[in-house]
């Protein structure tokens, strides 16, 4: 009887350690798509936003060429100019906060990686020291009159 209770708790061990070991797995994988997320995310935005600045440009443009205005000399071209590195810097941004939250995730996903790492020998260990224990208590006698008490001769 003893020994289906240890084998009991050894298998408890090895189960709650393979499903940590699952979840941690599950989890490390969750957040690297969330990193894919966030790149693809990213780069849908800045292609967006480069689409509605040469949009805006093209619309100051035919403005200011409806107008009379010439567009190709200065404070009309300066301002274009401004105009397309502010939007450039914007793009820039937006990519860069697409790859900060990616990285954040992948960091996750790593530390997550090496949780596995140490749930497995701690679970390890864990049923080592079941074991050990196990026997340690259920050890047999290696002599056969052990507890044998010579005065009541029990």
């Amino acid at each position: 009887m003893a020994y289906v209770a240890g084998a009991m708790v050894l298998l408890g061990t090895v189960m709650g350690t393979g499903a940590g070991l699952a979840s941690s797995k599950a989890n490390a994988q969750a957040s690297e798509q969330e990193a894919q997320n966030f790149e693809q995310s990213a780069a849908l935005q800045e292609r967006q936003f480069r689409r509605s600045a040469e949009l805006d440009a093209g619309k100051g443009r035919a403005i200011a060429a409806a107008s009379g205005v010439r567009a190709d000399t200065g404070s009309p071209l300066l301002a274009e100019l401004d105009f397309a590195k502010q939007a450039e810097i914007e793009a820039q941004n937006i990519r860069r906060t697409g790859m900060m939250q990616a990285g954040a995730k992948r960091y996750e996903a790593r530390l997550l990686n090496r949780s596995n790492l140490f749930t497995g020998i701690s679970g390890g260990m864990q049923g080592g020291s079941i074991l050990s224990s196990f026997f340690a208590r259920n050890q047999p006698s290696t002599s056969a009159y052990r507890g044998y008490d010579p005065v009541y001769g029990r």
